[in-house]
């Protein structure tokens, strides 16, 4: 099994918040961000445009899995780590700034705080 296989799957937060990871290949996947089970997309605002939250690009890099919140290759994006605890495995997330940001609270995705674990849905 590839590392990448521990982060595919639907992921909810303790808000709410749905992650759906899908997987690309041995590195790449795209995930879909959902405010609540069931909703529809949120828009982004990208530079000069607005995008759904769905079909972002991610990474997987010795910190983690790297999310494209913003614009690809710009930033800001959602770090995730995997950690286990009593056999079960939650999804510790992070921000990091963009290349733009300002140093805002939120880095411009206000839509993905508050932060907190997520963990898997079970199918």
């Amino acid at each position: 099994m590839d590392v990448i296989d521990n982060y595919i799957g639907s992921w909810m937060d303790y808000v709410g918040h749905i992650l759906i990871i899908k997987k690309i290949d041995d590195i790449e996947v795209r995930v879909d961000f959902y405010p609540i089970l069931g909703s529809k997309p949120l828009n982004r605002d990208l530079l000069g445009r607005t995008s759904l939250s769905i079909n972002m690009k991610g990474v997987l890099q010795e910190h983690g899995l790297q999310i494209e919140l913003g614009e690809e290759g710009l930033g800001p994006t959602l770090e995730i780590k995997l950690t286990k605890e009593n056999n079960h495995k939650f999804l510790e997330p992070s921000v990091v700034m963009g290349l733009y940001d300002d140093y805002e609270d939120d880095f411009g995705v206000p839509w993905v705080f508050p932060l907190s674990y997520y963990k898997k849905i079970e199918d």
